[in-house]
């Protein structure tokens, strides 16, 4: 074997002693991204739930997967309306191409509807 050989199998050794910590830096790294982090609108790795200012109820769901696509939900917290006032908002969004069926449509009318009400 020639001196040249050698000193390449101990850059070789040197490489895969370097392993286990790039493979540990790595899974940090992705941990630290928010890999495997909560659906939208669910409860976060620390428990806590994104959207506090949105109660729970049916449909609050739906509304923070289709919302969320172009603006923060919870601006829906600042108003009130009835039925018909949401059904004319959530109308004017699906025009600007807000994405959902119009089953979803509806399940999002029906929970702002009941989650931010006209005040009394």
């Amino acid at each position: 074997m020639t001196k040249s050989s050698r000193s390449h199998f101990r850059s070789a050794d040197a490489c895969l002693a370097l392993i286990p910590a790039l493979v540990s830096g790595a899974v940090v790294l992705l941990l630290s991204a928010g890999v495997g982090a909560a659906a939208p609108g669910t409860a976060g790795a620390a428990g806590q739930d994104e959207h506090p200012q949105l109660p729970q109820g049916a449909g609050r769901d739906v509304m923070v997967r289709v919302c969320s696509k172009c603006h923060d939900p919870e601006l829906a917290a600042d108003q009130q309306n009835d039925k018909a006032g949401w059904k004319g908002l959530v109308d004017q969004m699906a025009s600007k191409g807000a994405d959902a069926t119009d089953a979803e449509f509806a399940q999002i009318v029906d929970y702002l509807a009941t989650a931010f009400p006209p005040a009394k």
